[in-house]
């Protein structure tokens, strides 16, 4: 028994072969978004440590006075002072309840502290930028260079192809339970009683036939070795710069790998 697909007759077993093939694809287009999914949480991962690190240095050298800036002098820090806070850092890294307890404390004044250190953090944040040496390889760079080695190595049309994996994955959902009736004579004699099921089914098979000819997609690579990353950056330092700033400017996040 034959079906006629919007591209002439298709036999049964080509209609199951179609199908199939389509339901490989929605799960390569699945496998393919969850994995880029992890792979850019392990690059945040791994970056927030370093990038927070270097935060933390700099507001540990931005002395205390800072605060009352940020306030337009507003905020009195004398009682903070005298409990032995130095710098915004050290605000910064405390708890509301810790700094409560500094006698002349109040709710008011530990709120404005605490805001004041975050609000210059965040300006920080945005200015800092981790270096990674080659010559003296560290876990935590090592971490970074084997997370982003995954999406470097992918190429530069991974983002269009996790695109096309999100539309298709998409429109299969859609197709898939619409195209399934013509995989089984019994299914299709029912449905061809039907117009309208008829020419549902009729143009899911041909959108379904397109879908599967159109598809590729690059899946992410685990590194062979740990040393295969380090290698990799070494060649190609500037691509693994771009693809970190790239997905940070798609997460709206500020500047990173230098």
């Amino acid at each position: 028994m034959g079906w006629r697909g919007g591209g002439g007759l298709v036999r049964g077993r080509e209609l199951r072969e179609l199908y199939e093939g389509g339901v490989r694809l929605g799960e390569a287009a699945r496998v393919l978004r969850v994995d880029h999914g992890r792979a850019l949480d392990a690059v945040r991962g791994a970056y927030a440590p370093l990038r927070d690190a270097l935060v933390g240095e700099e507001l540990r050298s931005i002395p205390l006075g800072r605060l009352k800036d940020v306030t337009e002098g507003r905020l009195r820090l004398g009682a903070v002072e005298t409990a032995g806070f130095g710098s915004v850092g050290e605000v910064f890294g405390a708890s509301r309840y810790e700094l409560r307890q500094i006698p002349g404390v109040g709710a008011q004044t530990a709120d404005q502290a605490l805001a004041a250190a975050r609000q210059i953090a965040r300006a920080v944040e945005e200015t800092v930028s981790v270096r990674i040496d080659v010559d003296r390889p560290e876990p935590r760079t090592a971490a970074l260079v084997s997370a982003l080695y995954r999406l470097v190595e992918a190429g530069p049309e991974l983002p269009r192809a996790v695109e096309a994996a999100e539309r298709y994955e998409t429109r299969l959902a859609e197709l898939l339970p619409v195209a399934r009736p013509a995989t089984s004579r019994l299914r299709l004699r029912l449905v061809l009683a039907g117009s309208r099921r008829r020419e549902a089914v009729r143009g899911a098979v041909a959108e379904l036939r397109a879908l599967t000819a159109e598809a590729a997609a690059d899946l992410l690579r685990e590194p062979a070795s740990e040393i295969e990353p380090w290698g990799d950056f070494e060649v190609r330092s500037a691509e693994y710069c771009i693809v970190e700033e790239e997905q940070r400017r798609l997460a709206g996040a500020p500047q990173g790998v230098s």
